[in-house]
């Protein structure tokens, strides 16, 4: 199993991902051409008296989700998933963005996903001022940072 990875934040914080999450994301890597994009949301915790962020789940695809070889859009059922976690983890476990694969080695976000990351970012509901949004590729795996006081899309650089 595929160890954490850290991306740097531009605050200087860090976003981990823990290697339980990595390894689900990583099933559904796009090796294979007839492999179909596949997605979820990040759940996890920010860390008191720190502006670190854990992310230690995510879910899969569901089967009202509609999946192509070049796009995901995710169904509306998981709102659910995010109630529940926030209950069961007495109010520590959030939504913290979402996540999906890319059948490229290394992964940038089209411009659909620009627009859509946009639009959850203004539609959604969620407590912090900020959504993270990853897409695995065939190799790596990157991650970028919007926030609600600035519109630019931010990519967070992978650290050790």
């Amino acid at each position: 199993m595929q160890e954490m990875v850290k991306f740097l934040r531009k605050d200087k914080s860090v976003i981990k991902i823990e290697s339980a999450p990595l390894a689900i994301m990583s099933r559904y890597k796009q090796i294979e051409r007839s492999d179909k994009e596949a997605g979820g949301i990040l759940l996890g915790r920010m860390i008191e008296n720190s502006n670190d962020v854990i992310i230690d789940e995510v879910t899969i695809p569901c089967p009202h989700d509609k999946r192509s070889r070049f796009s995901f859009f995710r169904s509306k059922n998981t709102q659910k998933t995010i109630n529940s976690r926030w209950r069961t983890s007495q109010q520590t476990q959030n939504y913290l963005g979402e996540w999906h694969t890319h059948p490229e080695a290394h992964p940038s976000p089209s411009d659909t996903d620009v627009r859509n990351w946009q639009n959850i970012m203004t539609k959604g509901i969620f407590d912090q001022d900020f959504l993270f949004f990853v897409i695995v590729g065939q190799i790596t795996v990157s991650a970028w940072e919007l926030r609600k006081d600035d519109a630019m899309l931010f990519q967070l650089r992978q650290i050790d």
